[in-house]
């Protein structure tokens, strides 16, 4: 997911300041598939501002907090963000265009010893089980709010991919321990200086 794609999705529903934009997506959780920093995003509204989607509408300041300027989407951003979402609902090319540092590591496992493989691997499968039980709970939270359909779903998907993610990792620690992995002990015993 796109970070100015959020950004204009979510001004597309009401005017925010820069704290109201990572609330939401925190609240959201848009923050499983984007980063956003505060840095992040003021350069990314900057370059929106740049492209005319979004504009400056006011200052605003509550109490002694430091004021805060709040951003609106622009009927050109309206206009970009609805191209956008049709391009993406139609972009089966771009989900295969997936980066998972673990299979970048284990493009290169055969360098690494077999019982540090099997540490990450039980490590990578805690923090998916962990997270999975999160995302559960965020499930149940968010259907007690009456959610859009659209949005339950996007819970739904990470959930599953997780699920997943578990099953696959379970199955890899598994197959390790299998007799047949003898060879493979063999060949990760002895990794490269």
């Amino acid at each position: 997911m796109s970070v100015q794609l959020v950004i204009l999705g979510l001004l597309s529903e009401q005017p925010r300041h820069g704290y109201e934009l990572r609330q939401e997506v925190e609240r959201r959780l848009y923050a499983t598939y984007i980063n956003l920093s505060g840095g992040s995003l003021y350069y990314n509204l900057s370059q929106l501002e740049r492209a005319g989607y979004v504009e400056k509408a006011w200052v605003e300041q509550k109490g002694r907090y430091p004021t805060r300027q709040v951003y609106q989407i622009t009927p050109t951003g309206k206009e970009y963000l609805q191209a956008e979402l049709r391009r993406l609902l139609f972009d089966t090319e771009g989900r295969e265009k997936f980066f998972d540092p673990l299979n970048a590591a284990l493009a290169f496992g055969h360098f690494i010893d077999y019982e540090e493989l099997r540490e990450a691997l039980a490590t990578h499968l805690k923090w998916a089980q962990k997270r999975a039980g999160w995302v559960a709970e965020q499930q149940e939270y968010w259907r007690a709010q009456n959610i859009p359909l659209v949005q339950a779903k996007i819970i739904e998907h990470g959930l599953a991919c997780l699920k997943a993610e578990i099953a696959w990792l379970e199955q890899f620690l598994q197959d390790l321990d299998a007799p047949e992995a003898r060879q493979l002990k063999q060949e990760l015993r002895s990794p490269v200086s």
